[in-house]
């Protein structure tokens, strides 16, 4: 899978601190820069492929009430000027064929791939994820064997796909899933054994199952999370600037933690397996 950003360096690197000026105390806020004009006035729409969405989209479209792709994009519509968010739901299979339903941007666990960037910009990463092993409770995923033995179940739209084709090989064809609801049903109710999710989605879902579900483990492959903007908008550098004065300013740190229970710089994510992919 193509990749044009490399995840948990860049988060690392763009932190900005003030070393010759110890009385500020380390790292400054960096605010937006670039011009972002909205498709409607004073108002940051969003698109985003399913609401709601364990961790990162609480509420409804209309009335949100939290979430970590929520609250991101409150606070990059700040950053940005604006004062008002509006979320526009775009089947993810359309958003990443450069469908934006007329949203400024999209905030939908995308990663970004050589086909997409064929009709959409993307800024850096802002979240580092993995393809992990959604799985019930008491269910072990050791190995590589172990993990094509079962049965799967991923987003036919995802770069997940490919991966569990490509690289886990299951003995079965997999069910495809057309959003992450499916998935997570498909697994809950015993249709499948697991489904291949990004890590910090996966850890959301288990951590709101009560217990039912589990991550049973990770590959080591990066996904990596970004904003997307349609190929060619001029919008673009003021949204770059703005995702990267949040990691920055830890704004990006702070939500994941809180939303998702993840440490960006991978100490939680850390405690997941890891499942080697050499047999």
């Amino acid at each position: 899978m193509a990749r044009r950003h490399t995840g948990h360096a860049i988060l690392t690197a763009i932190i900005v601190c003030l070393a010759a000026a110890p009385a500020v105390g380390g790292c400054v806020r960096v605010t937006a820069s670039g011009n972002f004009t909205p498709a409607h006035k004073g108002k940051l729409t969003v698109a985003t492929g399913e609401v709601p969405l364990e961790g990162f989209w609480e509420g409804t479209a209309r009335h949100p009430t939290g979430g970590f792709e929520y609250e991101l994009a409150v606070a990059i519509a700040k950053q940005l000027g604006l004062h008002h968010v509006a979320i526009v739901v775009v089947p993810f299979s359309q958003i990443v064929q450069g469908d934006l339903g007329g949203a400024d941007i999209a905030l939908s666990d995308i990663t970004a791939t050589g086909d997409r960037e064929q009709v959409l910009d993307f800024s850096d990463p802002y979240l580092s994820a993995r393809p992990s092993v959604l799985v019930r409770a008491g269910t072990s995923v050791s190995d590589l064997k172990t993990a094509r033995g079962l049965t799967w179940t991923v987003g036919r739209s995802s770069t997940l796909l490919g991966f569990l084709n490509d690289t886990i090989q299951p003995d079965t064809p997999p069910l495809l899933s057309s959003s992450l609801g499916q998935s997570v049903d498909a697994v809950r109710n015993g249709k499948v054994d697991a489904a291949l999710l990004d890590l910090p989605v996966a850890a959301a879902v288990a951590r709101d199952s009560g217990g039912a579900l589990t991550v049973a483990g990770q590959f080591d492959s990066n996904d990596d999370i970004s904003a997307a903007v349609v190929q060619g908008s001029p919008n673009l550098d003021a949204v770059q600037s703005a995702v990267r004065a949040l990691i920055a300013d830890g704004t990006i740190a702070s939500l994941a933690d809180r939303w998702l229970g993840l440490d960006i710089n991978g100490t939680q994510a850390d405690q997941v397996p890891l499942i080697r992919t050499e047999d």
